[in-house]
């Protein structure tokens, strides 16, 4: 384990790749990243081929058949166009509800994409083929027998479409399966690949009804028998592909998450042959039973199958949220993490407010990378503690832990609870310029007194400090600073004088005074008032207050 947590040792990458923990290289630049991405050319590899199965499909679709009754023509453009109008309600339904079932980490847009797009060209052109190829073998055994095309859509179609259908789970878990965190995950994906197939079924299905009406006249109200069909197939039996492909998926998930080798292996064969058995009973029931019957195997056996698997969705959810709790407890317990992440992380109304509010209170991509961030490395953890990834997810988790706590710096928003969305009040022009004034001064931090600390040496002004003051600065003699000073020139001493000493007030009558020694107290300082805001009114040295002691 020492070992798989260094960089240097030879085979590392394929080590890392081979354990689904694999990064992009932080030194390549984001071009080299990109043209190196193994997605990048597997999308444009099913982007091709995609288009070359629709270019074939419609080629087949639209052309002639002839047989011993006579022509049997083919579907035409309008038709197609018009019955896809049909089918895309139901496309659009049943692709946001399984959107909306991938919460807890959910798939990037191309995986998405790329499931819709595999299931509505290449499963439908691979099914097409084998299906009309097993057709026309049983027809020619059968000798003309009529339940041929039966025996094919019921033996033949089912087998033959899950595996088309659940062809890109498998490519997904081979190249990249830590992007399959959770069951959810995976009946997401074959969920888009089944109503990419049933769209372009349908269309099929809704283009042959438009055009045998209007190129028979014994059909009747041509309108009703087509709305009719669209709203059997696009509405009351609409769940039956999603519904046998998930099938497929569970047995994938159950496979990926188990560490037993024989569980990897028989969980996904379980689940395609439960997918095909379920697609074969539904055939069956469609093809040869009557309307009545029909009716009644639906009411007892379909509605309930497709409520059972709703609830064990939404019970999922709520276990999906419990494993996040409980995985994230063991890092808060370590100290590496919040004690707030697994309460606020493992519930999706809680994620839901950090999105909502961080245009207010952070920064929306970086709030929607931490939750993917928190959410893989709680399954992550999970999978370290099933035994299904080895010492390779020590290196994950540390890229991870960094990852959460940059995107906390970068303004992630982590904890919305109390928080409400205000309006942003606009700045008017003038504020958008105007700068605080600096301190000390009439508008400062000390009104019309100094900051502490905020001058290194009194600057006297002419006019507000007289000469004897500032003769004074430097410091009183020491005979006088000995001595009380009077407020004011002619105060009285605050102490008796000597004894014998003659008093200034017992001096003889029209006696001339003696002359005034010079003194050293300063003189009432004469108030001058100057402008506010000049120089003069917020000079550090006040004269109200004398020059400050040194």
């Amino acid at each position: 384990m020492a070992d798989a947590l260094r960089t240097d040792l030879p085979g590392i990458g394929r080590y890392r790749r081979l354990s689904a923990v694999d990064v992009p290289d932080p030194k390549l630049t984001t071009v080299e990243r990109f043209t190196r991405s193994r997605w990048l050319w597997t999308s444009v590899v099913v982007l091709l081929v995609g288009v070359f199965a629709l270019v074939r499909l419609r080629l087949i679709l639209t052309a002639d058949v002839k047989t011993d009754a006579g022509t049997v023509p083919g579907l035409n453009t309008d038709a197609l166009w018009q019955a896809a109008g049909y089918a895309f309600p139901t496309l659009v339904v049943w692709s946001l509800l399984f959107l909306a079932v991938d919460r807890w980490r959910p798939q990037r847009w191309l995986l998405w994409a790329l499931a819709l797009f595999w299931g509505g060209s290449i499963a439908a052109y691979g099914s097409i083929i084998v299906n009309s190829w097993a057709a026309e073998r049983l027809a020619i055994d059968q000798n003309g027998n009529q339940l041929a095309g039966a025996r094919a859509a019921v033996f033949i179609a089912p087998f033959v479409e899950e595996l088309f259908k659940a062809t890109v789970l498998f490519v997904v878990a081979f190249l990249d399966r830590r992007r399959l965190t959770s069951m959810l995950s995976l009946v997401s994906l074959a969920g888009l690949s089944a109503i990419g197939f049933a769209f372009s079924e349908n269309i099929v299905y809704y283009a042959r009804a438009i055009v045998y009406g209007s190129m028979t006249a014994s059909t009747g109200d041509v309108a009703a028998a087509i709305a009719q069909l669209v709203q059997m197939r696009g509405l009351w039996t609409s769940f039956g592909h999603p519904l046998f492909t998930s099938m497929t998926a569970m047995g994938l998930a159950f496979g990926l998450r188990s560490r037993a080798k024989v569980v990897r292996v028989v969980g996904p064969v379980a689940g395609y042959l439960t997918a095909a058995l379920l697609h074969m009973s539904f055939n069956t029931v469609a093809g040869l039973f009557p309307d009545n019957a029909q009716k009644m195997v639906y009411l007892t056996v379909a509605l309930p199958v497709l409520f059972s698997l709703a609830v064990y969705a939404v019970l999922q959810v709520f276990r999906e949220g419990r494993v996040i709790r409980n995985r994230l407890s063991d890092y808060v317990m370590a100290g590496w993490m919040p004690a707030t992440y697994p309460q606020l992380f493992s519930r999706l109304r809680h994620r839901g407010r950090m999105l909502a509010l961080s245009p207010w209170w952070g920064n929306v991509l970086a709030t929607y990378r931490l939750q993917r961030a928190v959410s893989e490395l709680a399954y992550l953890r999970d999978q370290i503690t099933r035994g299904t990834i080895d010492a390779a997810g020590l290196w994950r988790e540390r890229e991870l832990l960094d990852s959460i706590h940059t995107l906390r710096a970068a303004g992630a928003l982590d904890d919305a609870r109390g928080l409400r969305p205000y309006w942003k009040k606009r700045t008017p022009a003038f504020e958008q310029s105007w700068q605080p004034p600096s301190y000390p001064g009439p508008a400062g931090l000390g009104g019309q007194f100094p900051a502490r600390g905020a001058i290194a040496a009194p600057v006297p002004t002419p006019h507000a400090v007289p000469a004897p003051v500032a003769a004074q600065v430097a410091g009183p003699p020491p005979a006088l600073a000995e001595r009380p000073q009077p407020d004011r020139v002619g105060a009285e001493q605050p102490h008796a004088a000597p004894v014998g000493a003659e008093q200034p007030h017992a001096a003889p009558v029209g006696a001339r005074p003696p002359a005034a020694a010079p003194r050293h107290e300063q003189p009432a300082p004469v108030p001058v008032q100057a402008p506010l805001g000049s120089p003069q009114a917020s000079s550090p040295v006040d004269p109200r207050w004398g020059p400050p002691k040194v």
